[in-house]
């Protein structure tokens, strides 16, 4: 254990303080790389910080974020896993995962180490992320993704090295989203590489995985990064982001759409009957809070500023088979470069978040604020004071 305690409560960057609306409680940054001049990001906070997840396991929560100097590929990076036992009052940072090096893993070479999220193997604290050759391109083509995984056997202090979950025989190129956990079988929707395809992948061990259907292959629309979430009857309800054509890309114009596919077990046949449309899902996390379900994701302006926010929406309608509808309830503190959040219970009444974000007071366009500062923010959803159900 590395020992450093972090008293939650650190002032914004001057200009960023934001209280959020009637049902955030206490929203700060937590992490702050805003202001920071580091450049060993393998071993230190750099000014980037990005890419939250969040897990209950053990009676603690544990976050996941990475940091960088931007969102530039590069083995200049790394993960870093803290700790919680009173809500997020306080954490204990508890270990720092690099990203691969030619030196380190040779087997892989100098990779980008990005995009984590949690899951528990065998009992064990399990964690995933995708590396990537350090490449610069659009729609994340000639990045030859590997989807990888560690398990810690120590509650998070120590992990062990990373392995492939996604192997030539398996195919790679393909990159896990979420992984979600449902009758002792692990899922994940994994897009490929160019963002031309979502494929349900599956495990029953968490360790060797298989592809399996598909869940959405229109190449034109660009999909990615793939929510799933299973009903309480079983059924899988898939949230499918798509970027669309070069224009809509940057989601400044053209179509804002998230694309809904529903499976029945065993999970081998997808149907897409429907779009959302006026709302991006980038970088989802779904959740259910007793009956309703909820995701915060990035929200995109339809305008030349190229603005983003970070919101909280719930998913209405009908949840065993659809249709449903999406409402916004409303933005987090968030500007330029942000959203991809965690989310974990505290209580019955509370939900622990957190997300990244460039300065708010700045409010850059989107592509700027990707090569430039990031902090990690936490607050608590009270949901005692949600806007109540759509009658």
């Amino acid at each position: 254990m590395l020992g450093v305690s972090l008293l939650v409560g650190v002032v914004a960057a001057c200009g960023d303080d934001h209280a959020g609306p009637f049902w955030l409680d206490d929203a700060h940054v937590m992490i702050k790389g805003i202001g920071l001049a580091e450049d060993n990001c393998r071993d230190n906070i750099c000014p980037h910080n990005e890419n939250t997840d969040l897990i209950n396991f053990g009676g603690a929560i544990y976050l996941v974020h990475r940091t960088a100097e931007s969102q530039i590929l590069g083995p200049n990076c790394a993960l870093r896993v803290y700790k919680t036992t009173d809500g997020g009052a306080n954490w204990n940072m508890l270990a720092i995962l690099p990203g691969p090096t030619a030196d380190t893993y040779p087997q892989y070479g100098d990779r980008d180490l990005r995009d984590p999220s949690f899951d528990i193997v065998d009992g064990k604290l399990a964690m995933k992320a995708l590396i990537r050759l350090p490449v610069t391109s659009s729609r994340d083509s000639n990045v030859d993704t590997i989807t990888v995984g560690t398990i810690s056997s120590d509650g998070g202090t120590t992990w062990s090295p990373w392995t492939p979950l996604t192997t030539p025989q398996t195919g790679d190129g393909w990159s896990f989203w979420r992984i979600r956990d449902y009758q002792d079988v692990h899922y994940a929707a994994a897009y490929q590489d160019g963002d031309k395809s979502v494929v349900l992948y599956s495990s029953p061990d968490g360790k060797t995985w298989t592809p399996g259907a598909t869940i959405y292959d229109k190449a034109e629309d660009t999909p990615l990064e793939t929510e799933i979430v299973f009903m309480p009857s079983g059924r899988m309800l898939a949230l499918v982001r798509v970027d669309g054509t070069d224009a809509e890309l940057l989601g400044a114009q053209g179509r804002l759409r998230t694309i809904v596919c529903w499976a029945q077990p065993p999970y081998d046949h997808f149907d897409c009957p429907q779009v959302l449309d006026g709302q991006r899902l980038d970088g989802p996390v779904a959740f259910f809070h007793g009956s309703r379900l909820w995701v915060i994701a990035r929200k995109h302006y339809l305008e030349a500023a190229n603005r983003k926010r970070t919101s909280l929406f719930e998913i209405t309608g009908t949840l065993e088979g659809g249709p449903i509808g999406i409402r916004e309830i409303g933005e987090i503190p968030s500007a330029g470069d942000t959203a991809y959040a965690g989310a974990a219970d505290v209580d019955a009444d509370h939900v622990l978040i957190t997300w990244y974000s460039s300065s708010l007071s700045a409010d850059e366009p989107w592509a700027r604020a990707i090569l430039e500062a990031s902090d990690i923010w936490q607050a608590q959803l009270d949901m005692t004071h949600v806007p109540p159900p759509l009658e």
